[in-house]
């Protein structure tokens, strides 16, 4: 039987050395903390003194310099306008004195230009005349050729007509045979389109006796075939309608036994008065009952407790006979064991075979997926607490899942602790006795680094937290059974989740671990504890005869941002690996849950369908023979009228080769008028006259087009002739009066000319000038540089303790490396800056000064310890020392990818997050230890304040971790 005393409590301080070995604290801080500062403020450095006296003699150089160069600059600016403004009105006046010239000279002159004027349009009329009397020659001519033509045809066309009437008789002869040869061929015609008629009627008569025959005779074979078919089909549906038996599987639902937890557990007076003592923050004592929201979870708490010591209401309903009877949510409440009614197999004494351990990987999965799912349905404000500060609230948290990725984790983690003897009590942190890197945040930072790589590069421009924590319980048995292991287990995390589930503002570790929505995976490891880990006093375990194992619980996942979509998004990525527990689950599934089939018959009477689909093959056959019976009458049908259609095609060429016969004929009889015509040389009068009149249009149309191209030549003729009298005309008024314009632009030029001259001198005065002003304060940022290196290496041993400066000794040389911030000097175009400029500035926060040997310690901001025991809370840079809690669970964290802090979580694990997550450990402990810091020499002062500083308190308990 375990040790029943929950109160046998070790603790462990952290030792005040080894910390000073990391690292030495600095400050230079002048941050008021207390209200009386005068010592703070009073302490200034003769470099300090030095610095302010050269930057003040710096601003005032500089300054002054700046005012002789702005002065300078502006005086060539005046003179620049002075002299542009000379040039600009001699300019305008040699101008207004060539326009005034250019007029006095057109007035001069103004006689001659007249006259030139005068004579260049006399000279252009009378070209212009000549041009249009040639014209008018040109076109008198074409309606001269015009006239004659009309003149000749009218002649013509006279001859013509008396030479018609000398032969009218004649014509009168050819004539009347003419129409005696087509009354002919019209007769011959009409007798044989006769023909071709009688021809066709006969032969279409003849066509549809035939037909009319082949169609009765196929109608009657038709009539037989779907007589026949049509009784097959009968006799077919009679058989289909009979009522017949048939085998019958039916579905009958099983459903195995699954045992209740029950939460009214009782237990002995010499458990109870102890009390409950769990390890939740701002108790250091027993939990009253009354303290609880939901006062059910408090009797969770005895499930740390081996069940036959304390549990003496052991009912049926709670008691599984067998693996498959284990509930697989995780409502609150115990089991009870009862080993003559366990079915379980065996465990040797060997411990736990491989599929053993996967079948209690995937039962603890499942209750920590159905603690995380029944506290986010029915207990919100727990949850909710949890991640207010992770964009979960209200958000309901992806499942864990245990794949071959966890698992490689939680053995590594396993086979760590076994080679560095780390007991029961113990998280897989280095404060156990491990390492760096063996502990649980290295072996998950080893197989996480790509993915954390991956997820930091996609999500650039945001904060990729990494959750991890650790929880650690012990599992026993007294009878070595699987059974007995998993119930063991089962009421061990009852005590580990709900039994810390005080309420919303004591929240235990363990269960501030697991309701972390951050959290995608789990490894569960099972570390065999050894006889020297179980005889330890506290070790929890109460039998020894069976293997007791160490249970880890490592929880892995990250937060994108605290944005939950994001996060979620990447939980419900393919990257956590391949589940390994599915199998087991789905078994304990089916023996809780399947449905049989039970063999049977039944008489089944034909439904409509039934008979339809018996029937079917004779329907089809019924409608191949109706289609059959159509398809004849169609083809007889068809071959029908192909013949009638034969009969037309031959009547209608009968009828086209009579027509062709009668058009031959006319022909003919046309031609032989046209002869008889043609040799008595009679003219067809309207024909000539036609032609006649044709001859003198096409005349007319050509003298049109002609007489527009003579209009045009004319017109372009008279054009050259204004544009060449007018060139004329220019040059001898040119020659009179010459133009003053190019002089005008020469004098335009050389005033810009002048005005360039002034500007690129004022610029080049301006680059000497601040050329000067660079160099001179050049040599002052050098100055300066110099006295701040010098300052910064006398305040790097200086650390402050209250209103205490304190110098430590160190190895740390500061080397001038270079990286000096240069000063700030005022620019050119702003002379006067603020005093403060360039000068020697203070730290505001604590650094870590590290030796080229020594590990370095991240910085860590200002924080405050509470004790909650005593309720009182001790500022870590006020004169009272920070106060050193006990408990045994080391903290969760939460870090982003960024960090390199080895952060521990563990069973009584709560995430404290600032911009970085630092993990801070929050413990369980009866009473807290106070140091008199009277009684400190000035080193441990030292340390202690480091430690308030870094928030660092530590114990430990003895089974949950």
């Amino acid at each position: 039987m375990r040790n029943s005393n929950t109160n046998n409590w070790r603790s462990t301080a952290l030792v005040a050395g080894a910390i000073l070995t990391a690292g030495v604290v600095t400050t230079t801080s002048t941050t008021d903390v207390h209200a009386d500062n005068s010592q703070n403020n009073a302490q200034v450095s003769n470099d300090q003194v030095t610095y302010d006296q050269v930057r003040a003699t710096a601003d005032q150089q500089l300054a002054q310099l700046q005012s002789a160069n702005d002065s300078k600059e502006a005086q060539q600016a005046t003179a620049n306008e002075q002299s542009n403004a000379a040039d600009l009105a001699q300019t305008n006046a040699q101008i207004d004195q060539l326009k005034a010239s250019h007029a006095a000279l057109e007035q001069e002159q103004a006689g001659a230009i007249a006259q030139a004027q005068a004579s260049t349009a006399a000279s252009i009329e009378a070209q212009t005349s000549a041009a249009n009397a040639e014209y008018q020659q040109q076109i008198n001519t074409q309606q001269q050729n015009e006239a004659t033509q009309r003149a000749a045809n009218d002649q013509q066309y006279a001859q013509a007509v008396n030479q018609a009437a000398e032969n009218q008789q004649a014509v009168a002869d050819i004539n009347a045979q003419y129409q005696k040869a087509l009354s002919d061929a019209a007769n011959t015609q009409t007798s044989q389109a006769q023909a071709a008629a009688n021809n066709y009627n006969s032969a279409v008569a003849k066509e549809n006796d035939t037909y009319q025959g082949k169609l009765s005779a196929q109608q009657a074979t038709n009539a037989e075939n779907i007589k026949n078919a049509e009784a097959s089909l009968a006799s077919a549906t009679a058989n289909a309608n009979k009522p017949y038996e048939v085998a019958t599987t039916n579905d009958v639902a099983v459903t195995g036994r699954v045992a209740k937890p029950q939460t009214d557990v009782k237990v002995p007076a010499y458990v109870t008065k102890y009390g409950i003592h769990l390890e939740v923050r701002g108790y250091n004592g027993a939990i009253p009952v009354s303290d609880y929201t939901y006062p059910e979870f408090a009797n969770t708490y005895y499930g740390e407790y081996p069940d036959s010591a304390v549990i003496t209401n052991k009912a049926a309903e709670s008691t599984p006979h067998d693996i498959s009877e284990m509930p697989l949510d995780f409502q609150p409440g115990l089991l009870s064991y009862d080993a003559k009614n366990d079915h379980s197999e065996k465990v040797s004494a060997d411990g736990l075979t491989a599929d053993q351990v996967q079948v209690l990987r995937a039962l603890a999965l499942s209750w920590e997926n159905g603690f995380r799912n029944n506290v986010f349905q029915n207990y919100r404000e727990f949850y909710n607490v949890v991640n207010k500060n992770d964009g979960f609230v209200n958000v309901a948290p992806v499942d864990l899942v245990s794949t071959d990725f966890t698992d490689n984790i939680a053995n590594q983690v396993v086979a760590n602790r076994t080679k560095y003897n780390i007991d029961n009590n113990s998280h897989t942190v280095i404060s156990s006795g491990m390492p760096a890197e063996a502990t649980y945040t290295s072996v998950i930072n080893d197989a996480t680094k790509n993915l954390k790589k991956n997820l930091t590069s996609e999500f650039n421009g945001k904060t990729v937290y990494t959750d991890v924590n650790e929880n650690l319980t012990t599992m026993q048995a007294g009878t070595p059974t699987l059974l007995n292991y998993a119930i063991n287990l089962y009421n061990s995390m009852q005590g580990m989740y709900y039994g810390e589930l005080v309420n919303p503002t004591h929240i235990g570790g363990h269960a501030v671990n697991l309701l972390c929505a951050g959290v995608r995976t789990v490894g569960i490891g099972f570390q065999k504890l050894t006889d020297e880990m179980t005889a330890k006093n506290g070790s929890g375990v109460s039998d020894r005869k069976n293997p007791s194992y160490a249970v880890t619980f490592d929880h892995v996942g990250f937060n994108i941002d605290y944005d939950a979509n994001l996060t979620k998004e990447v939980q419900n990525r393919n990257v956590w690996g391949t589940s390994t527990v599915d199998a087991q689950l789905n078994t304990i599934k089916t023996a809780q849950y399947h449905v049989n089939k039970v063999p049977g018959t039944k008489t089944v009477t034909p439904t409509a369908t039934d008979v339809q689909k018996a029937t079917a093959s004779e329907q089809q056959k019924l409608a191949d023979v109706k289609a059959q019976a159509q398809q004849s009458l169609d083809a007889l049908a068809s071959a029908h009228q192909a013949s009638l259609n034969k009969l037309a095609q031959q009547y209608n060429d009968a009828k086209a080769q009579v027509k062709a016969n009668y058009d031959v004929a006319v022909t003919k009889a046309a031609s032989v008028r046209d002869a008889a015509l043609k040799a008595t040389g009679v003219v067809d009068l309207q024909a000539y006259k036609a032609q006649l009149d044709s001859a003198y249009q096409n005349l007319v149309k050509a003298d049109q087009v002609a007489a527009q191209k003579l209009a045009a030549d004319r017109d372009a003729k008279i054009a050259n002739i204004k544009k060449a009298e007018n060139v004329k005309l220019d040059a001898k008024i040119n020659e009179l009066v010459p133009s003053v314009d190019p002089q005008i632009k020469q004098l335009q030029d050389q005033h810009q000319a002048v005005i360039a001259h002034g500007d690129a001198v004022l610029a080049e005065l301006k680059a000497e000038n601040k050329a000067v002003y660079n160099k001179l304060a050049e040599q002052f940022n050098v100055q300066l540089a110099a006295i701040q290196r010098r300052e910064n290496a006398k305040r790097a041993n200086e650390v402050r303790l209250a209103n205490n400066t304190v110098v430590l000794p160190s190895a740390v040389k500061v080397a001038n490396d270079g990286n000096t911030d240069t000063v700030a000097f005022p620019t050119a175009s702003n002379p006067l800056q603020a005093e403060t400029t360039g000068r020697v500035q203070t730290v505001s926060a604590p650094s870590i000064v590290k030796t080229d040997t020594q590990t370095p310690i991240a910085v860590t901001p200002v924080v405050t310890t509470v004790n909650h025991a005593a309720e009182n809370t001790v500022k870590s840079n006020e004169s009272s020392v920070p106060v050193v809690t006990q408990t045994t669970a080391v903290n969760g964290t939460q870090t982003s990818v960024a960090s390199t802090a080895d952060n521990k979580a563990t069973k009584a694990d709560n995430s404290e997050k600032s911009v970085v997550k630092a993990g801070t450990v929050a413990k369980k402990s009866e009473s807290s230890q106070k140091v008199d810091q009277s009684s400190m020499s000035i080193v441990a002062l030292t340390t202690t304040a480091l430690l308030g500083t870094l928030g660092i308190t530590y114990s430990s308990k003895k089974r949950h971790n």
